[in-house]
């Protein structure tokens, strides 16, 4: 994954040291060139032939200096392996000349040149191993041109000392080559630790750089919960004390009774979205897809926000559709509802419009919620998802919410596998969209226009109840009571496991997830379904309850599709919860008794989980 990035450091550090050294080579070059005339003057053969050679060898100089130049004043003009390449081609031409010239040594009368041009030319070898070992490519363009001719040579004068030398420069060229090797091996392990190094400062930059960010946008979110969670308490703080007034008349205390209930519906409302956040940041929120009747979810949700609607004079338009959608209808209903809640108090009149889009896509499509309300203009269209953020609201009314409603949508979107997209123009309204997948029709178990609470599936049920609180347990057997269930209470996995032996057999069992003894609730439904399914009772539904938002163990469950609800947990949020589970198990059970399994049993917290992880409130 790293090779490119570390090849092409390699390369630019390559062409630094390369050009850094050619104007000492440009005086060394014409040094060679004078010293290598001088010593040819007196016995000089073929003088048009030498003229035309070291000729070659001072353009070739020259060439290799305005290289340099225009690699200093346009430094980008090529990549860096092309300024490499380059400086190659430099090198064969700049030492094709002196290596080739030690044929008019063996030429000329005089017996010394042979040696003395050999000596000049492994001077140049030890220079262009300092300057161009640690690079293959120019290496392998000047060595062999400077040396191999000269080896060739003395071996072809057959005599003692010639081999000799011949020996020698073959030993020199074969070792220049070895520590080249050597040399370029270390050069790329000194490059690669830079670039790690370099790597490692990056990214530990763009780390702290997240991690200023976070603690920023925390502390923002926290100073911003802070002061709108303050505000009704105070409110209620100074109404409760105005309650014990006894000159106050009895129409003013129930006015101010009643603004005490607006306040604390107000706090609970705030309390529960900030709780939406942290369920979904924690990674405990389930995604349950189900094949449900998008019409019937649209006229849902339509219903809850009409009597608003025409309260301000806004028509609410819902486009048909026949479209089965596979989903997650409780996630879904969330999203449509804030969207909903939105367009409803940005819209002063005109229309609000709600409906699926194909958008060109064969299978699915796009739900949007269109409104003609006062816009979002386009420099806020990314703020408008930041927490507690409000555009038309800088007095921080919350008659007008707390700007959490469309970061918690952007979430429960993402979360669910699409993008919601906005298109705004002041004045003129806003869109929002996200893609929805079809269904099958065959797949749908039950109309969500059902009634779970109305109907009578919790008369007669038997409910076990763990937790270790007594107040808990003491609240959650009068509630199942008042609903008709048989409701057991006990304090911890031993106690449960006993109310099993003892013939107890529920069809639900509601534990807390922090137990006594450092035991968890998962590990105590565990046991306790094991020993429903020997005592014959393998069906049974089981439910989580916790005030954990982030623990690992929770996102764990999550994952296997256990229903959990979070505290504070309503009655009507509870009973919908069982409701639907119940019914969920008992359709399960039908579909297998008609694919001729009647014997097959439904895996507790697997399928019958339809609204388990939602904490759902109707």
């Amino acid at each position: 994954m790293r090779a490119d990035p570390i090849q092409r450091a390699i390369d630019e550090d390559l062409v630094r040291v390369l050009y850094a050294q050619d104007p000492i080579a440009f005086v060394s070059h014409w040094f060679s060139i004078v010293v290598l005339v001088a010593i040819y003057w007196a016995h000089m053969p073929s003088p048009h032939l030498f003229a035309l050679c070291f000729g070659f060898y001072a353009l070739a100089n020259c060439g290799g200096l305005a290289l340099w130049l225009w690699k200093r004043r346009h430094p980008d003009a090529v990549t860096p392996r092309t300024w490499v390449n380059l400086h190659a081609l430099r090198g064969v031409l700049l030492y094709l000349a002196p290596g080739v010239s030690i044929w008019f040594a063996f030429q000329s009368q005089n017996t010394d040149l042979p040696l003395l041009h050999t000596v000049m030319l492994v001077t140049l070898a030890a220079g262009v191993f300092m300057s161009n070992g640690f690079d293959l490519l120019n290496f392998a363009t000047a060595i062999p041109f400077l040396l191999l001719p000269a080896i060739a040579l003395h071996f072809s004068e057959h005599t003692f000392d010639r081999t000799i030398l011949a020996i020698v420069l073959a030993f020199f060229f074969c070792a220049i080559n070895v520590y080249a090797v050597s040399y370029r091996k270390l050069f790329r392990r000194v490059v690669e630790a830079r670039v790690d190094q370099q790597y490692l400062a990056e990214s530990l930059a763009a780390q702290k750089l997240v991690a200023e960010e976070a603690s920023l946008a925390k502390t923002r979110f926290f100073a911003a919960a802070s002061h709108d969670l303050r505000q009704p308490l105070h409110a209620i703080g100074l109404l409760a004390a105005s309650l014990n007034d006894g000159a106050a008349a009895p129409a003013q205390h129930a006015k101010t009774a009643d603004h005490i209930v607006r306040n604390v519906e107000a706090l609970n409302q705030l309390f529960n979205q900030v709780l939406d956040l942290a369920r979904l940041e924690s990674g405990v929120t389930q995604v349950i897809r189900l094949h449900f009747r998008l019409a019937e979810l649209f006229e849902r949700v339509g219903n809850q926000y009409r009597p608003q609607a025409a309260a301000k004079g806004l028509a609410l338009r819902i486009a048909p559709t026949s479209m089965v959608a596979h989903g997650d209808p409780v996630l879904l209903e969330r999203v449509l509802s804030n969207l909903l809640s939105n367009a409803v108090r940005y819209t002063e009149e005109g229309a609000i419009w709600m409906g699926l889009r194909r958008s060109g896509r064969r299978s699915g499509g796009y739900i949007e919620v269109r409104d003609s309300g006062i816009g979002i203009p386009l420099e806020e269209q990314e703020r408008i998802f930041e927490e507690f953020y409000q555009v038309a609201n800088p007095q921080r009314d919350a008659r007008q919410g707390h700007g959490l409603g469309l970061p918690t949508v952007r979430r429960l979107v993402g979360l669910m596998g699409g993008e919601l997209q906005v298109r705004s123009v002041p004045g003129r309204g806003s869109v929002f969209r996200f893609p929805v997948q079809a269904g099958d029709p065959d797949g749908i178990v039950s109309s969500l226009s059902d009634s779970a609470v109305g109907g009578a599936s919790a008369e007669g049920r038997r409910v076990l109840c763990i937790d270790d609180d007594p107040s808990i347990l003491e609240g959650l057997s009068s509630l199942l009571g008042r609903w008709g269930c048989i409701a057991r209470g006990v304090p911890d996995e031993i106690q449960a496991l006993r109310a099993v032996d003892e013939g107890f057999l529920p069809d639900a069992v509601l534990c807390d997830y922090q137990l006594a003894n450092h035991r968890t609730g998962a590990e105590a439904l565990s046991a306790v379904r094991e020993a429903l399914r020997h005592a014959g009772q393998p069906k049974v539904v089981t439910l989580l309850i916790t005030g954990d938002m982030a623990s690992p163990e929770l996102e764990a469950l999550a994952a296997q599709g256990i229903p959990v609800l979070h505290k504070p947990v309503t009655p009507a949020r509870l009973r919908r919860t069982l409701e639907s589970l119940w019914r969920q198990q008992g359709a399960s059970s039908l579909q297998k008794v008609a694919a001729g399994n009647p014997d097959a049993a439904v895996p507790a917290g697997r399928d019958a989980t339809v609204v388990g992880g939602h904490d759902y409130v109707p």
